[in-house]
């Protein structure tokens, strides 16, 4: 799944978007759209309106749009994407062809007024799509219980979050209701980077184990988004572009490889249900 740095990439590289003129909207995956209209009220609405700018929290990018035939702001509608398991975005011109292979998973397009189409490629249709207006969208019980942006969580914050929780680490980063944009890979990068087991309690961290994860979580978004976020399997940029963090990752899928710091074999176990690369050495309960 698509983590912070991806889709922070994602949102970067929709800003040519900017400025555009929406000129229609299709879905043909209605399960995966949350919103008051159907395709044809909903590309009646969105036509006309301007793209103001893009924003994220978290694992979701919104496109803030204007009031029809306006140019400024306000925001008056929102139109946000969770790209989940095997969801991409793609910036294309309406005269490329979408690939036969490809067609079938294409479940939703917005048009705009030059030409230019965003092309939603969902393979597992596990993608979320919400439109309406701010207050709508973010009362959806999705946004209405996400926490706090990973990337602007400030060391205070971090910790009072912690002292309200207890349990495992790894499953509590994980949780988006208590910081949003943290994935499998971010998580355990994190952890390694502090020398933290998985499984250490979040009750029974020190002040000083809370520092390091919290540095090594600012470290390890800030390099990954430099880096264009991670290409596992077919996740691109919005420009076909890959990402590269999966050239510096040091254990996330590097089961009987050696620990960069210590050389001892990087393990694979399993916490809270979630595949979790470990260096065992490193890493002691």
């Amino acid at each position: 799944m698509p983590e912070l740095p991806e889709v922070e990439t994602v949102r970067k590289k929709l800003r040519p978007l900017a400025g555009k003129t929406a000129s229609s909207f299709w879905n043909d995956w209605p399960r995966g759209l949350k919103a008051k209209q159907n395709n044809k009220s909903l590309s009646s609405d969105i036509k006309s309106r301007r793209v103001l700018g893009l924003s994220r929290h978290g694992k979701v990018v919104f496109i803030e749009l204007s009031k029809k035939n306006s140019k400024n702001g306000p925001v008056e509608k929102l139109l946000a994407f969770h790209l989940r398991m095997s969801g991409r975005l793609n910036i294309a011109k309406s005269k490329d062809k979408i690939p036969p292979k490809e067609t079938k998973h294409i479940h939703s397009i917005v048009g705009f007024k030059d030409g230019t189409e965003l092309r939603f490629h969902d393979p597992r249709k596990f993608g979320l799509i919400w439109y309406g207006t701010p207050q709508e969208v973010r009362g959806y019980p999705y946004f209405s219980k996400i926490g706090p942006d990973a990337l602007d969580l400030s060391l205070k914050e971090f910790k009072a979050r912690l002292m309200a929780h207890n349990g495992m680490i790894k499953p509590l980063l994980l949780r988006q209701d208590f910081v949003a944009g943290i994935g499998n890979i971010v998580a355990d990068e994190t952890l390694w980077s502090s020398k933290i087991h998985p499984r250490k309690r979040a009750e029974d961290l020190s002040d000083a184990q809370i520092d390091s994860i919290h540095r090594s979580l600012m470290q390890v978004l800030h390099r990954g988004i430099k880096a264009g976020g991670t290409t596992l399997k077919d996740w691109k940029h919005p420009d076909n572009k890959s990402g590269e963090f999966q050239k510096y990752m040091k254990v996330y899928g590097r089961k009987g490889k050696p620990c960069p710091r210590c050389g001892s074999k990087i393990k694979r176990i399993v916490v809270g249900g979630r595949g979790t690369w470990i260096c065992m050495k490193c890493q002691k309960p």
